[in-house]
């Protein structure tokens, strides 16, 4: 089996890297089938970048943390690049990402940021490193793919919604916004705009219950209130 992914539109095969889990693990899903449904396969493919863009989404990083949280359950470390000093261990363990495999890098400058990265990717211990670059080049973008190709873990680039036209090297591309929530639950909008064979353009609703941190994936629809009166948020 042949991985095809797309950098800035052109298509290449990925590297036999990605691929050392075997084909049962081309892609990996994070146990949500309506997200997983959007993705490209059916999940999110190892050995390249994944880009959440717009994160001003209520709660904060849910998509990379059930994106890190599903590579994680494949064996390995999850390497977090808080260069903000952003990331609560205690929410993100409520989330089901297992501290005890958890590396959290803090480095000072954008360049170091940058290198300890591509570093953490190249590594084949590292299952999924998150890291929120304010900017990006070309040669840079590149560069983080290429060091994903060659770790065979999943790169997760956490960038605001201004790097939509920006330049990338992602075989997917989602976008989180605000979603109403309740005095239960917490929501976040998630569109995939760019993944070749995804489902471009379909909107879904992540949900996390406040009490339980059960989080669940629904089918955005007009009135959403009403949906969640009728089906418990804890369910």
């Amino acid at each position: 089996m042949r991985v095809v992914t797309s950098i800035n539109g052109l298509l290449r095969t990925l590297s036999t890297a990605q691929t050392r889990l075997g084909a049962d693990a081309c892609c990996i899903s994070t146990g949500l089938a309506e997200l997983d449904a959007l993705a490209p396969g059916g999940g999110f493919t190892p050995g390249a970048i994944h880009e959440v863009l717009g994160v001003t989404a209520t709660p904060p990083f849910l998509l990379p943390v059930l994106v890190a949280r599903a590579a994680g359950q494949q064996g390995g470390w999850v390497a977090w690049c808080d260069t903000r000093g952003e990331l609560y261990p205690p929410a993100v363990a409520a989330l089901g990402l297992p501290l005890e495999r958890l590396l959290v890098l803090r480095p000072r400058a954008p360049a170091d940021a940058l290198w300890a990265v591509a570093e953490c990717l190249r590594c084949r211990g590292i299952a999924a490193c998150v890291a929120a670059p304010p900017r990006l080049s070309r040669v840079q973008a590149r560069r983080l793919q290429l060091a994903a190709e060659h770790g065979g873990g999943l790169g997760i680039l956490i960038r605001p919604a201004g790097a939509l036209h920006s330049p990338y090297a992602a075989a997917t591309r989602w976008m989180a916004r605000p979603a109403p929530g309740g005095r239960m639950v917490q929501r976040c909008s998630v569109e995939l705009i760019h993944g070749h064979g995804g489902c471009l353009g379909k909107n879904i609703l992540l949900e996390v219950c406040r009490e339980t941190h059960h989080v669940r994936a629904l089918e955005a629809v007009a009135d959403r209130s009403a949906a969640a009166q009728a089906v418990p948020a804890s369910a």
